[in-house]
């Protein structure tokens, strides 16, 4: 997945606070954040905004009602890695002046509409790339156990063979607490070679386990979908949700490359 990297928000998580606290100057860098994640929106990106947005809402919200901010040092994987509880702490906000109270109360007020707003065109358009990808489980259903298997989608626009390796770990700081990774592994126009020689050829794990029986997924997408944004995450979500409800946890290994 590469090294892991502090997300650059659009928009800093402390934004309403920022001095001197004034409603005017607010509403205009929220408005310029919208219109940027509007853009994105426009082109079915969906990640990351789809996770900034969660944690400006939650900071609306964790403001109004306990005068706390949520902020977090997480280091992210990928531009769609979740932002959990665990991984935010709070933060209370400078004293502010009666002045200040009141710019920052009209700045909650107008905020919470507007970015509801933005957040649900994000969650509809989430839904379109959700029902326009399509997963179907190939071989070793069996071996779901493992915790390890691969997707693979050709591309018809590009005429492009794509092959991730997806791995579900437990947790070993967190108890029953698992971490999913996907990976791209192959990436190349369609040509005359079989799955099974490239994924032993390209997977991590083919130096030291039997590849073959690891199970293999199918993707398919009517729609040209963003890959990094949209379409990867999603498949993610997909392939994730289909294990988690047909698999005992519990058996999940852990297999280091």
């Amino acid at each position: 997945m590469g090294r892991k990297k502090k997300i650059d928000f659009k928009l800093s998580p402390e934004w309403m606070l920022k001095e001197p606290l004034d409603f005017e100057y607010n509403k205009y860098a929220l408005l310029g954040y919208i219109q940027k994640c509007e853009q994105s929106l426009n082109n079915f990106e969906i990640y990351p905004d789809f996770v900034e947005l969660s944690l400006h809402l939650a900071n609306i919200q964790s403001l109004n009602k306990e005068n706390t901010l949520l902020l977090t040092d997480k280091k992210f994987q990928s531009c769609d890695d979740e932002i959990l509880l665990r991984d935010l702490y709070p933060k209370k906000p400078r004293k502010l002046s009666e002045d200040e109270v009141i710019e920052l109360k009209k700045t909650i007020e107008y905020s919470n509409t507007k970015l509801y707003e933005v957040f649900n065109h994000a969650k509809s358009i989430w839904n379109v790339a959700f029902d326009n990808i399509d997963i179907t489980l190939k071989k070793n259903k069996n071996n779901l156990h493992l915790g390890i298997g691969f997707i693979f989608f050709y591309k018809k626009q590009d005429n492009k063979v794509y092959i991730w390796e997806y791995q579900i770990k437990k947790s070993r700081k967190i108890p029953k607490i698992n971490e999913n990774t996907i990976k791209l592994i192959y990436e190349n126009i369609l040509e005359e070679v079989t799955l099974t020689s490239v994924i032993e050829t390209h997977s991590t794990f083919s130096k030291t386990k039997n590849v073959k029986i690891f199970p293999v997924f199918q993707m398919e997408c009517n729609q040209d979908l963003p890959m990094e944004q949209t379409l990867v995450p999603i498949t993610k979500r997909k392939v994730i949700s289909y294990i988690y409800q047909t698999t005992n946890l519990d058996k999940i290994k852990n297999f280091d490359s």
